[in-house]
């Protein structure tokens, strides 16, 4: 088990954390602060592969304070695949930046603070919100029209969905559902009530006639949306529905949970009454938050509740509250927002909620609690994890990548919200015999530091580049300094840590610039004393750092593993007095 919190990632102890643990624990992470809170994330479809990096795309809303209108938002994220994101990228992220690997590209002015979001699989560029009202919203966020840059005038009408979703007589805030076996989307609200629609009912107008947004210049209202009524409405919850998630390969079976502490399941083809329950899943008075269905075995169930406690199921045999398989009490301080299963791992959980943590559990029958705790992500410590969601995708940077977003409103230094890619270290979750099959290959430099790799050997350092003579100017006295700051040899590595953001430096606040805003060329850092063989040695027990982060001083790429392979047509890293200079690192190129 490897907990971020024990490092004290909080406080004074921020930057500690980052410099000695985060290199450790992670094998990616990218910060990007929001400039207002936000509520929800999502991943989209997979745009792009490339030799480091896969660019997918994100969704995720922003809360205004009613000087800008709501917002629904997309952007492209490159992910770093495996073994390429170096150790002073993954340990320097900025509290105030914006990850230069995250470009937002669309602005959508929602009617209404988006509280929920998911994507239609069968269609990922449509995306349902819920808002603070009963109606929900079905936006194509291609055909939508960018309002990023509309004039004043426009921005006081809010975008129009391609389809609204009607049937809730009170708000439904947060539950909220789709799956892979339909066109299908699953809701609660405070009605006590769970909705299903049937999106083929309306697919074709969803797809041809696309949403109506006000012109740039003017303040036009648009017409309104066309808007579908729910096909089923199910009843048996006594109080506000909290989650609802389809049965995994299903568009008829669903389970719910609410704050009358019930675990509910529904069959749509037997009644509108729920097939079974569990009453008092969690103790009595305590109200049940979240729910998720395991889909590699298709019969693994979790909950969470809001005393931070989170058990586990078998669907096969539930019927009472002691019938969970494992029960899981103290390592969460506050209330439990969200759970999923990982879609392509069995038995491995995460859970975050209002402590501030994402906790990543190893569940099943069988297991103690504190052997199942296997990872906890600190990151998000101004504020409380809003949602999250595991990369989908098939890609090789998929697999344990995480997508996580947190309100940070409460922070009166910084505010807003953010949103973070991260991947925890795959020495973590290996199984103890592939970990130590492939640190063995470094097992000399890591136990006495001998046999240093090649790529590992500090370059040599250059030679100071002689200053030429000023040339007299018409009055004859010389002119100022021609060189600019950058061009001098002792401004080539004055940062000592730079960020992922493209704001402020590294620990000591010198400003910096991150490895996607310098092209092709390798991060620059400090000098040699700056540069840790602790610190390469913690790195290079992972996979090949093909193409990673050289200073002036030394290049910080790991020799590749003996289960790892390294392309042919990878280039030789550092040779000659400057070489990372030339070098042409296409896994690290600005997209």
């Amino acid at each position: 088990m490897a907990s971020s919190a024990e490092t004290g990632a909080c406080g004074d102890n921020l930057l500690a954390w980052q410099a000695r643990m985060v290199p450790l624990m992670y094998d990616a992470a990218f910060h990007h602060n929001l400039q207002w809170p936000t509520q929800a994330c999502r991943w989209g479809e997979r745009l792009e592969t490339g030799q480091g990096q896969d660019r997918y795309r994100v969704f995720y809303s922003e809360q205004t304070d009613g000087t800008e209108p709501p917002k629904l938002a997309s952007a492209s994220v490159d992910v770093l695949k495996p073994g390429v994101c170096s150790a002073d990228v993954v340990a320097a992220w900025q509290e105030h930046g914006q990850c230069a690997y995250l470009r937002p590209d669309k602005v959508v002015f929602h009617p209404g603070e988006v509280s929920k979001l998911r994507e239609l699989p069968q269609s990922p560029n449509l995306v349902i919100t819920h808002t603070d009202s009963p109606d929900l919203m079905v936006w194509d966020m291609l055909r939508q029209r960018n309002r990023a840059r509309d004039k004043a005038a426009a921005r006081n009408v809010p975008s129009v969905p391609e389809l609204k979703l009607t049937g809730h007589t009170e708000d439904a805030l947060f539950p909220l559902a789709t799956t892979t076996a339909g066109p299908m989307v699953a809701s609660g609200g405070g009605d006590y009530m769970v909705l299903v629609w049937d999106l083929q009912d309306s697919m074709e107008t969803v797809l041809s006639c696309g949403g109506s947004s006000p012109s740039s210049s003017s303040g036009s209202r648009p017409k309104p949306a066309p808007e579908l009524e729910a096909r089923i409405r199910l009843s048996g919850h006594t109080c506000t529905v909290e989650d609802v998630v389809f049965c995994p390969g299903s568009t008829t079976q669903l389970v719910s949970v609410g704050d009358d502490q019930m675990v509910a399941f529904w069959d749509t083809r037997a009644s509108d009454a729920p097939t079974s329950t569990i009453s008092d899943a969690h103790g009595r008075n305590q109200d049940i938050q979240c729910v998720d269905w395991e889909a590699t075995s298709g019969h693994m169930l979790a909950t969470g509740a809001m005393d931070g406690s989170l058990r586990v199921w078998d669907v096969r045999r539930m019927g009472a509250p002691e019938d969970c398989l494992t029960s899981f009490s103290g390592q969460h301080a506050g209330g439990i927002i969200r759970l999923e299963w990982h879609p392509q791992v069995s038995g491995v959980l995460a859970s975050g909620g209002e402590d501030r943590l994402v906790n990543v559990w190893r569940a099943g029958a069988g297991l103690q609690q504190g052997a199942a705790l296997l990872f906890q992500h600190t990151g998000h410590h101004r504020g409380k994890v809003i949602d999250f969601q595991w990369c989908p995708g098939e890609g090789e940077a998929a697999p344990w990548t995480m997508l996580s977003a947190s309100d940070d409103s409460v922070d009166e230094e910084i505010g807003g919200g953010s949103l973070q890619v991260w991947r925890m270290s795959p020495l973590i979750h290996l199984s103890e015999e592939k970990a130590l099959a492939r640190l063995e290959p470094h097992r000399g430099f890591i136990t006495n530091g001998s046999g240093i790799p090649p790529s590992l050997a500090p370059l040599p350092k250059p030679e100071p580049r002689p200053e030429p003579e000023p040339e007299p100017s018409e009055d004859g006295a010389p002119d100022g300094d021609f060189m600019g700051d950058a061009d001098k040899p002792d401004a080539i590595s004055t940062g000592t840590g730079a960020g992922v953001g493209s704001g402020s430096g590294g620990a000591t606040g010198t400003p910096a610039r991150s490895v996607a805003a310098g092209g092709g060329a390798a991060q620059r850092s400090a000098g040699g004393g700056a540069r840790t063989e602790r610190l390469a040695v913690a790195r290079c027990a992972g996979p090949p750092r093909a193409g990673r982060g050289a200073g002036r001083d030394g290049d910080m790429s790991m020799p590749p593993a003996a289960d790892d392979e390294v392309g042919e047509d990878e280039e030789e890293e550092g040779e000659g007095e400057g070489g990372d200079d030339d070098e042409d690192t296409d896994s690290m190129q600005e997209p």
